[in-house]
């Protein structure tokens, strides 16, 4: 195109030459030659400025698709700490999103997201994301808080004690303390949410706010897995016999944000308490007293515990793990506590309270998170690998 542009200037510039010279008919030529010339020049500019517009109109579209597609990986993120795998189809910005998580075998997952335009173009990004959180350290301890840990004088611990703050009454520890070291892998409220909520009928509640252990439950009474959306209170109303109930299933109990404890456990008359290797879980405050608890199993709450049942917790063969995600632990039993306890804000061990940890309690048979994998777990734990863009 440069190569014509200057040949036509020479020409031109040399005929101009000889007109001049001339003088005559000048005017004549001159036109004709820039008629020529604009001829040859307008045809390839308009070609070079159709094919810059439709160069921009592609790589508008890509760019567009790129930014869908990514959005469905993260997505895709959003989903997996919720413990979900599979998303529907959407729309944005006029391109159609398709979002993939295939399970790998090995704890990580491949996501896969496609933004389609409506011409049939596509822009694919592929990703793996592996991590999760591994929460198996909260058993190891005879306490473990993410804050302060106080034990009041007369109290006693046997087993390692660690906390992000201060311990109060070291003096009564018979083991390991670490203090003032933050706790990185802290476990968050939607964590373990997300994990319990995966062993109760959500969309089948349980309507009652109580449950009377002489009289709503067979006999021998037991408590199946149950989802109680709102507050309930465990009681006996029965003084004069001391029923044994066994829990067969996860009781899951939300957040009643009006009342204290959003569950109680005895609070009234005695009656005792297998955890049988479950798990009773609530979203608000826990207060348990006035009953015998054995065997093993978890008491966790996302608020409060005040744990103060009557007699013995756990065995030497019992393994009970007592924890508050976001608030604060207080262990007062009147008897002698095996197992481990944990807490957010502080752990508070009443006086003349005797905790024990004991590594072989069965532990291994909690129904706790001891590792919560990438699906359930938090985006902030989630490793993602190379990305592929096609």
């Amino acid at each position: 195109m440069q190569f014509y542009v200057k040949l036509l200037t020479r020409v031109l510039k040399q005929m101009l030459s000889k007109f001049i010279k001339g003088q005559k008919g000048q005017a004549l030529p001159i036109v004709l030659v820039l008629l020529v010339l604009g001829g040859l020049v307008i045809a390839p500019t308009l070609q070079h400025a159709s094919t810059s517009l439709k160069g921009h109109e592609v790589l508008e579209r890509k760019s567009d698709e790129l930014y869908a597609a990514d959005s469905g990986i993260d997505y895709a993120l959003f989903k997996m700490s919720n413990g979900e795998t599979t998303i529907n189809d959407y729309q944005l910005n006029g391109k159609t999103v398709s979002v993939n998580i295939t399970d790998m075998g090995d704890g990580s997952y491949l996501i896969t997201s496609t933004a389609s335009s409506a011409g049939g173009s596509s822009t694919t990004i592929r990703t793996g994301v592996s991590g999760g959180a591994d929460f198996a350290y909260l058993l190891d301890n005879a306490i473990t808080s993410n804050g302060d840990v106080i034990l009041q004088p007369g109290s006693s611990v046997v087993g390692n004690v660690t906390a992000s703050g201060t311990v109060g009454g070291e003096e009564n520890v018979t083991g390991n303390v670490t203090d003032n070291v933050p706790i990185d892998n802290w476990p968050s409220a939607e964590q373990f949410i997300s994990y319990y909520e995966a062993y109760v009928d959500t969309g089948t509640p349980f309507t009652e706010d109580n449950i009377d252990v002489a009289n709503d439950l067979d006999n021998p009474p037991y408590i199946e897995s149950l989802y109680r959306d709102g507050p309930l209170d465990i009681t006996n109303t029965d003084i004069n016999i001391g029923y044994n109930v066994t829990l067969n299933g996860t009781v899951y109990v939300t957040d009643f944000q009006e009342i204290q404890y959003n569950l109680k456990i005895g609070k009234t008359k005695q009656f005792t308490l297998d955890l049988n290797g479950q798990t009773i879980f609530c979203e608000g405050a826990i207060e348990v007293s006035k009953c015998t608890i054995i065997g093993s199993g978890c008491i966790i709450a996302i608020g409060d515990i005040y744990f103060a049942p009557d007699g013995d917790v756990g065995s030497e063969s019992d393994f009970v793990f007592v924890m508050s995600v976001t608030g604060t632990t207080t262990l007062n039993p009147s008897g002698n506590f095996f197992g481990s306890i944990a807490g957010d804000a502080d752990v508070t061990l009443q006086p003349g309270c005797y905790l024990e940890w004991n590594s072989l309690g069965g532990e291994g048979n909690l129904n706790f998170p001891p590792d919560v994998g990438v699906v359930g777990g938090s985006t902030e734990d989630m490793v993602l690998g190379g990305w592929d863009v096609s």
